[in-house]
């Protein structure tokens, strides 16, 4: 018998004022080789809501420049960065990255001793590596086989999860229980489903959005379309209420 889609919580995701408070947290935390990893992996999972098998197991050969030229539905040329991706059941697919987070990705990789993705002979490296020394903090480097070497999935899940509790902490001392309640319980997961609430709230349309997170059926991607109706309907609710009570 054939399995229906699968069911998606979007309810796991974070808020446009959570997510600008983490990223607050994000960039006043001390610079260390391990601060930079987390928020390369933050920025790149938020970015194309990949999961957290598919963001440890990426290459620096995986990142690919790509060019497009004009077309009959489109009279622009384009030109960017794309992620080619293994996803579930082995299924590739190509996942655009902003050039925003590939500015950062270059910077890290380049601190990690690696270059840039066009170095040649470093595009076995993983674009997420065990966190060595670069030169840009002055001490030990790391060997030229450990700057290949990536990351464990449960490495970047326990790092996340730990940043995520902090974050809670910082919101229970300013007298925010739900919001600190939300981001204790936070993982790596609810960045897929925020990527892809707020790429469809910010007008991504749902098939587009469906290709990037590697869904094999639409109608597990339209929970997000759901959770956006609810988000409006909750302001009309509250504009009527304020209207009401004049």
């Amino acid at each position: 018998m054939p399995r229906g889609p699968v069911k998606v919580n979007a309810g796991r995701s974070f808020t446009a004022t959570q997510w600008a408070f983490i990223e607050d947290r994000l960039r006043e935390a001390k610079p260390t080789p391990a601060i930079q990893r987390l928020r390369v992996a933050m920025h790149l999972l938020y970015a194309t809501g990949l999961r957290l098998s598919e963001v440890v197991t990426e290459r620096v050969q995986d990142l690919q420049w790509v060019e497009y030229p004009s077309d009959a539905q489109d009279d622009e040329s384009l030109e960017g960065w794309v992620l080619t991706v293994i996803g579930k059941g082995q299924k590739e697919r190509d996942v655009p990255v902003p050039q925003g987070v590939v500015d950062e990705l270059m910077i890290y990789l380049f601190d990690r001793g690696i270059g840039t993705p066009t170095t040649l002979g470093n595009g076995r490296a993983y674009l997420l590596g065990k966190t060595g020394r670069g030169p840009s903090n002055g001490a030990r480097r790391q060997g030229p086989k450990d700057v290949l070497e990536g990351i464990a999935a449960t490495t970047l899940y326990d790092q996340l999860k730990a940043f995520f509790s902090r974050c809670a902490k910082e919101l229970l001392k300013d007298g925010d229980q739900k919001g600190a309640a939300r981001l204790a319980k936070a993982s790596t997961h609810w960045l897929r489903h925020t990527h892809a609430s707020h790429a469809i709230a910010g007008g991504m349309p749902i098939e587009i959005a469906q290709q990037n997170l590697g869904h094999a059926s639409l109608a597990t991607t339209t929970v997000y379309v759901k959770t956006e109706e609810k988000r409006r309907m909750k302001a009309v609710k509250k504009f009527w209420e304020a209207r009401a009570g004049r």
